[in-house]
């Protein structure tokens, strides 16, 4: 049984969206009623799986992230915020490296 989800009104920003598991879920927040931004080191694959979305009766906005780097996942993030209007999000510290990441 799979439980249904309300998100309308909702944004969900999610990286590694172009392929696999991550369009998959990009796909499944857009079908629940999410605005999706698929986030992934491949741009223009990223963009091509907006505009399917988009063509099913869906919100997306596809774009090129390297999470990797903290200066184009703050672009990212006020990219979507410059999109869909002002949210609250935030981003754990990364284990690994410790760094810093953005919060509002």
């Amino acid at each position: 049984m799979n439980p249904r989800y309300d998100f309308n009104g909702q944004v969900a920003l999610i990286t590694g969206a172009a392929k696999g598991m991550g369009l998959t879920t990009a796909r499944m927040f857009a079908e629940s009623g999410a605005s999706v931004v698929l986030c992934d080191l491949d741009g223009d694959l990223a963009a091509q799986a907006a505009d399917q979305i988009v063509r099913g009766g869906g919100s997306a906005l596809g774009l090129r992230c390297d999470v990797s780097d903290e200066a184009q996942v703050a672009a990212a993030v006020d990219r979507t915020v410059g999109e869909y209007g002002t949210a609250r999000y935030g981003v754990q510290q990364r284990r690994d490296t410790g760094a810093a990441v953005r919060r509002r």
